[in-house]
């Protein structure tokens, strides 16, 4: 049962909110951020989604501004959001990205670098990744000399020594803890709570019902409706296989509390003591009833993960599209001040002058159109000879086999057509005319694009590709130009997408499509025999992460 422990964790984020907001205010009087400042009005009212979206968009405006600070904040609580809502390898990834606008030197960052890898501790530990969730933390301590901090960065490191079953060192923590804010404090419940429980799992001899009870009485006393839902989880969980009426009590009064609370972790807990402690109809309504919340459970947490990387993708796409409108805004004004600089050299320097410069300039892009014709009938010779080598000495071959052989089978034919036809369609890529590796990446992925399969590409762009040669870049895109064949073949997707991850010196391609997925008996043969063979070449390696709900694959360098 987690129920105690989550709720202080929560405690933590919530002071880490609130000092964004504080912090806001002060920095943002002389340039504010309206985006960034209504995303706090949606978190007051509970609604994540709105508020990711708004700090999104807060995030482009600080962008624009080139407040690095802004754009790290602005990460961070969207980091803070995805974990609350259960998205923990999105909320690390988003806290990462944090990281690279503050400033571990500047006092001025100091809460918000708290913050930042104190999420990092949580989602580490949410994900059972307990020897990440340990150095956040200690990380997190190097930027707060706020006690309750401390306190709450104690709390959060016993909670990681519980999980991993080092229960003394958990207890000597929360010991530590208890003698320092003394019976009077808010957060004693709390504290008291973790350490009665850890104190049971290191002796199970020891009974924790006293220090239950008398936590649920403070809690009860001070209004802390969470410390008191987790009492009576504590109690349900010890007296489950002691005293099944006790248990059963304490189970139904965590179940109503937690509905009152809105928190369906707890109510499917609650509902799988009583499922366990219930017989005949009770039972089977106890369990239709943990059915119905754990499928809209799921169902929420999914939404959500999808809702936050569609706001991000959406935001990228806007962003490019942004940045090609200022680039042709650009373009036009460099056209109209050059025909202004024309109009008034034209008025104001001499006849002479004028026609020599007049001469100059067109001797100038004569000679630029010469070369220019020159090289790109260089270009058309090369592309002839290819083409005769390619596609000419192809055909002859194919004649003289059916010419020579009267029992060729069918399909020897068909295979040397197909070998055919794959190298004179490579020629279309060869001799890019100095076109970019992205731009060529992209009109592969176009060209497979029929009006019903829909195409995302997030993250192809030059500096992806940067530090990888010519001749990795020539067998990656290879491979791809195989997954799109086969997808095309085989896998019937509507949806496909393709996301290139570059972080230091790895670089990794990420495919996923809505297809059939492969089936349980499926064998790799040619086309993955064939990706696998030219990564080795480049020393990538090639994963399948999952081929029941359509295909999803990575590609590592």
């Amino acid at each position: 049962m987690q129920k105690a422990i989550y709720c202080f964790l929560l405690l933590v984020l919530f002071s880490c909110s609130k000092k964004e907001i504080v912090e806001n205010k002060k920095t943002t009087e002389k340039q504010p951020n309206p985006y960034y400042e209504k995303a706090f009005v949606f978190l007051d009212k509970n609604e994540s989604d709105s508020a990711f979206y708004y700090l999104n968009k807060g995030r482009e405006l600080f962008l624009k501004r080139n407040d690095s600070f802004g754009l790290g904040k602005s990460f961070v609580n969207m980091a803070i959001i995805q974990e609350s809502e259960g998205d923990n390898f999105g909320s690390i990834e988003t806290s990462l990205q944090a990281r690279e606008f503050f400033d571990e030197n500047n006092i001025a960052h100091f809460e918000i670098l708290f913050c930042n890898y104190n999420n990092l501790g949580v989602a580490s530990n949410n994900l059972k990744n307990y020897k990440d969730a340990k150095r956040f933390y200690d990380k997190a301590l190097l930027f707060t000399k706020d006690p309750i901090d401390k306190m709450a960065l104690a709390n959060n490191i016993a909670i990681v020594y519980h999980n991993e079953k080092r229960y003394d060192k958990a207890v000597r923590i929360y010991e530590k803890l208890i003698d320092s804010v003394g019976s009077k404090s808010e957060f004693y419940p709390k504290l008291l709570l973790n350490y009665t429980r850890s104190k049971w799992f290191e002796n199970p001899n020891y009974n924790p019902v006293k220090n239950y009870l008398h936590a649920e009485k403070l809690s009860d006393s001070i209004d802390d409706d969470w410390t008191r839902d987790a009492s009576y989880a504590y109690l349900a969980a010890f007296f489950l296989d002691k005293k099944t009426d006790s248990a059963k009590l304490f189970a139904e009064k965590m179940l109503s509390l937690a509905k009152d609370l809105k928190y369906p972790v707890d109510q499917l807990e609650a509902l799988q003591n009583l499922i366990r402690l219930s017989d005949g109809p009770h039972s089977q309504k106890y369990f239709d009833e943990y059915s119905r919340i754990q499928d809209s459970l799921m169902n929420a947490q999914n939404k959500a993960k999808n809702q936050f990387a569609l706001i991000r993708f959406e935001s990228e796409e806007a962003k490019a599209e942004n940045l090609n409108l200022q680039k042709e805004k650009s373009v036009n004004e460099i056209k109209m001040l050059r025909q202004k600089i024309i109009s008034w050299s034209v008025s104001l320097i001499a006849i002479a002058f004028g026609f020599l410069a007049f001469l100059w300039i067109r001797r100038k892009r004569k000679r630029m159109v010469i070369e220019a014709n020159k090289r790109l009938q260089e270009q058309r010779l090369d592309l002839s000879k290819k083409v005769h080598d390619v596609v000419a000495n192809g055909i002859y071959e194919v004649m003289s086999t059916i010419e020579n052989q009267n029992d060729i089978p069918k399909e020897k034919i068909l295979d040397k057509l197909e070998l055919m036809y794959e190298k004179s369609r490579n020629l279309s890529y060869d001799n890019p005319l100095q076109q970019e590796f992205n731009e060529r990446i992209s009109g592969l992925i176009s060209s497979f694009d029929n009006g019903k399969t829909k195409f995302i590409i997030i993250g192809n762009d030059p500096d992806f590709w940067l530090g990888i040669n010519q001749f990795s870049q020539d067998e990656l895109f290879q491979i791809i130009r195989e997954l799109l064949v086969n997808m095309k073949k085989h896998s019937q997707a509507t949806q496909v997408i393709l996301r290139f991850i570059k972080e230091n010196n790895s670089h990794e391609i990420k495919y996923f499509d809505n297809g059939i997925g492969l089936s349980e008996s499926f064998v790799e043969k040619n086309g993955f025999s064939n990706m696998r063979s030219r990564l080795k070449e480049i020393n990538g390696e090639f994963e399948i992460e999952g081929s029941l709900n359509g295909l999803k694959l990575s590609i590592k360098l």
